[in-house]
């Protein structure tokens, strides 16, 4: 049975670090990036939402892509976008360029829902983690006014009495690497995440 949730994935980023073929598109395995999220969020979620900044280059996916409202480009404009198109009050949020997308760590977050609470988010070692997290379309006016006020970080527009935090402990039980955090972001990222693929191979273990 599928979660009453929406999965977004973003992928308007600029690539300014990993230049060339866009990330989503490359391989980690036998699969796209982009395959291996979907393929796990069409399992999970009742609807799957893709935020692009070229919907030309995305033609022929089953999902529903959309672009961003505001104009800046930039995660929480993706964020505001997903929500916005979402149907489901709540959504699932990552970036395009997570490999190792885990399926207990989104149903774990997924299950903290509770009333009063616009955010649930993994709090790790290197602190909050917005694109591996859950939101509430409740968030839209507060990422609004963040917008319209240049703040564009998205943690900046979190209300501390709205957000629940997941510690490590609990994610760690879930997933013992935390891979399901590790994004691409240089060449040097991707090298070592096609290491990680080919290791879990060579173990019997696939992708999480």
């Amino acid at each position: 049975m599928k979660y009453e949730c929406t999965g977004v994935i973003l992928a308007g980023g600029t690539n300014r670090r990993f230049p060339g073929k866009k990330k989503t598109f490359r391989r980690v395995g036998n699969e796209m990036m982009l395959t291996r999220i979907y393929s796990l969020f069409s399992k999970m979620f009742n609807e799957v939402i893709l935020v692009v900044n070229d919907p030309k280059a995305f033609v022929g996916w089953d999902m529903m892509v959309v672009t961003d409202i505001h104009p800046s480009r930039c995660a929480l404009a993706g964020l505001h976008a997903g929500l916005f198109y979402a149907s489901n009050p709540w959504a699932y949020v990552t970036a395009c360029d997570v490999p190792f997308v885990n399926e207990r760590v989104i149903g774990h977050l997924i299950d903290q829902r509770e009333p009063g609470k616009e955010v649930i988010i993994p709090r790790t070692a290197d602190g909050l983690e917005p694109l591996a997290a859950v939101y509430s379309r409740e968030c839209i006016p507060a990422i609004e006014n963040s917008l319209a006020n240049n703040n564009l970080m998205i943690k900046k527009f979190f209300r501390q009495k709205k957000i629940k935090e997941i510690p490590v402990s609990d994610l760690k039980k879930l997933d013992p690497t935390m891979r399901f955090m590790f994004n691409i972001n240089t060449p040097e990222d991707f090298e070592k995440a096609i290491i990680l693929e080919a290791q879990d191979t060579i173990k019997g273990e696939g992708s999480p």
